[in-house]
């Protein structure tokens, strides 16, 4: 117990003293902290006291926190690839709505579990994805002292994921290729027929630019691999390329781009997107599809309409991976055994 104040002490707040100059916490463990003039009145005194409280307060260091950490960082920054960017930014924004202000630290692995089954209830495959950045976040923060736990996803299973997407029919290409082109989307035309005879991925196709265009055909970069093959023309090919560079000429801007958009800029991801999206949406309206299709699923069918090295045609590093686009049955023979003696025609 401290010793007791005098009486005309008795206002002052608590590890608050009277000394030469003034007013000074002085609490054990805790640098001296002057708080005001020997003049100041108790008013004063105590709004410094108020201000020093606050200041010894320190700010609980968030999930929120170590996000925004992450995103400031070179390995975000310098070492990602930006479409790999936008994906982590949309897995974030769920991850901030549930653990946000809470501690690193205090996320365990039935917290995550809980996440994962409300959220995995309706979307599986985005629960699975958002698991899977909170792990590369709190070992990012672990490996940097923001965190000192081990990564509580480990032990979270993911959910089973199918192949997903679908293979997209002749007369469904050929009827939404014809509505592109009679809404003045020449370019998504151009796109969806180098995205199917090359079997590229979306961000591999809008990134092409003239430089691309090589004698014996069209060098295709797959961000997601890092390889690089050279698509050989043929004249379907050719027609694409030729159609997509004859177009949108009268832009005042003019990007080295093969695929741009009406300012004659390159497009950006989301707003390539959001011309596919609405008119998918206007097409099945209209009774043009019956079913949705992404653009990424031309991918499936070019891999499951090519017939060869599908694994050599994609690009895929594994015969696994490449297996798991092409959704063409295998055709196999039957068993061609005679019937047993006596039995009836």
């Amino acid at each position: 117990m401290g010793r007791q104040r005098k009486p005309e002490n008795a206002w002052l707040p608590q590890y608050v003293e009277r000394y030469k100059n003034g007013y000074r916490v002085n609490r054990r463990g805790h640098p001296t902290c002057h708080l005001a003039s020997i003049d100041a009145s108790r008013s004063d005194v105590w709004r410094a006291y108020e201000r020093w409280q606050a200041d010894q307060v320190q700010k609980t260091f968030t999930v929120a926190d170590l996000i925004d950490n992450y995103f400031s960082s070179p390995q975000y920054t310098k070492e990602l690839k930006p479409s790999t960017q936008q994906d982590y930014e949309r897995y974030s924004k769920k991850i901030r709505a549930s653990f946000g202000e809470m501690d690193p630290n205090q996320i365990t692995s039935p917290v995550v579990q809980m996440f994962m089954d409300a959220r995995g209830a309706k979307y599986p495959t985005a629960a699975n994805r958002e698991r899977t950045f909170l792990g590369i976040l709190m070992n990012w923060g672990k490996a940097r002292g923001f965190v000192s736990i081990e990564d509580p996803t480990d032990a979270v299973r993911p959910f089973k994921e199918g192949p997903g997407g679908r293979y997209v029919e002749d007369w469904e290409y050929e009827a939404f290729w014809h509505w592109l082109g009679s809404h003045g989307h020449t370019m998504h035309q151009c796109a969806m027929e180098i995205a199917y005879l090359c079997a590229a991925r979306h961000q591999d196709v809008i990134a092409l630019t003239r430089a691309d265009i090589q004698e014996d055909g069209l060098l295709v970069y797959q961000q997601k691999t890092g390889k690089k093959q050279l698509k050989l023309w043929t004249a379907r090919l050719r027609e694409a390329v030729d159609k997509a560079l004859a177009t949108n000429t009268q832009a005042r801007i003019q990007s080295a781009h093969i695929l741009r958009s009406r300012t004659g800029r390159a497009f950006t991801r989301t707003g390539f997107n959001s011309v596919w999206q609405r008119e998918q949406r206007e097409a099945l309206k209209a009774g043009a599809l019956q079913q949705r299709f992404r653009f990424h699923d031309l991918k499936i069918k070019a891999a499951s309409d090519f017939e060869g090295d599908v694994q050599q045609f994609t690009g895929h590093k594994t015969r696994s991976m490449a297996e798991r686009y092409n959704r063409t049955p295998d055709r196999v023979v039957t068993l061609d055994r005679a019937q047993p003696p006596g039995r009836g025609k």
